[in-house]
């Protein structure tokens, strides 16, 4: 088991993208919000007076058109009969194209005006667990002021490590990546999560404490996990055959770990190499064989070649 922690799969900034008053807050702070569901509204007073005189503006822009066109029309069968001037040719034509630039920009205008004027009614892009408000109705915001956040909560990522010394146990030694697409139980306090997580990410390095980082993601289909909420994680283990000892029967020394055993009546000291703790024993890499008995009692007072009588041995577990 490993200790995890939450995190919204997705967090959007709700941000104003106009200036105004915010009139309105329409929402509750930790409610849950759906995609394009209305949060804030901003006084429209002033936007809606500029998206009526854009469309005003188009309008005219339209009718100066028409008019350059009949004219041009006009100007472009008397040529034929040579009844107009260069002159008079050119300026129809110039004024042909001026009503044209006028009437593209009198269109982007009016986009302008109609995207400010929605900009007024501030919709959640994402559905989630709206954040804290940050701004009161009633105070004056800009473009890129934020008002709150939403948190995705569906699906939701988990973050934990793994220490290298249990890649054994998960039979990861020669290839962690094999713990990708894995399936995970989570835990919260004494009971099991009913949905199981996904493994999505293995790093490619261990970190300064020599250990993976993994993420996994979960549905979360009732919403019943929150961003930064802490947890743990459970792995089912690859089942390796290993030889098993207590920790307290192995002692440190300048060469490296040691046990205590007894052959013909006398200590004798048998170095030991072990990988990694599980639980309150060691995995014995090599020195040992199943079967074999090791002291277990008053090891400090011990001297290799002092005579001995065992009256507490340990068994190395297979």
């Amino acid at each position: 088991e490993y200790p995890g922690k939450t995190k919204s799969s997705s967090e959007v900034k709700v941000v104003a993208r106009v200036s105004g008053v915010l009139q309105k807050m329409l929402f509750k702070e930790g409610s849950y919000v759906k995609q394009g569901a209305l949060l804030y509204g901003i006084e429209k007073d002033i936007y809606q007076a500029q998206y009526e005189m854009a469309k005003a503006q188009l309008e005219k822009a339209q009718v100066e058109l028409a008019r350059a066109e009949r004219d041009w029309k006009r100007i472009s069968e008397a040529i034929k009969d040579r009844l107009v001037s260069e002159a008079e040719k050119d300026k129809a034509l110039a004024d042909l194209e001026s009503a044209r630039a006028k009437l593209r920009e009198a269109k982007a205008q009016l986009t302008q005006a109609e995207l400010n004027l929605k900009y007024t009614e501030i919709k959640a892009e994402i559905e989630g667990i709206a954040g804290k408000k940050l701004v009161d109705p009633g105070n004056l915001v800009n473009p890129g002021t934020v008002l709150t956040t939403i948190n995705k909560i569906s699906p939701l990522e988990i973050e934990f490590s793994i220490p290298e010394r249990d890649f054994p146990l998960l039979g990861l030694k020669n290839n962690p990546r094999r713990l990708l697409n894995q399936r995970i139980d989570i835990l919260l306090g004494e009971n099991t999560f009913p949905e199981k997580g996904v493994i999505t990410f293995v790093d490619s390095k261990l970190d300064e404490t020599s250990s993976l980082k993994i993420k996994a993601l979960i549905e979360n289909k009732k919403g019943g996990l929150l961003p930064e909420q802490f947890l743990k994680i459970r792995i089912k283990g690859t089942p390796q055959k290993a030889l098993l000892l207590p920790q307290k029967v192995v002692m440190e020394g300048p060469k490296g770990s040691f046990v205590f055993m007894v052959e013909e009546g006398k200590v004798k000291v048998r170095p030991i190499k072990i990988s990694q703790p599980y639980k309150d024993l060691y995995i014995v890499e090599e020195g040992l064989k199943p079967g074999e008995e090791v002291i277990a009692d008053n090891l400090v007072k011990l001297r290799p070649g002092a005579p001995v009588k065992v009256e507490k041995v340990v068994e190395v577990l297979p």
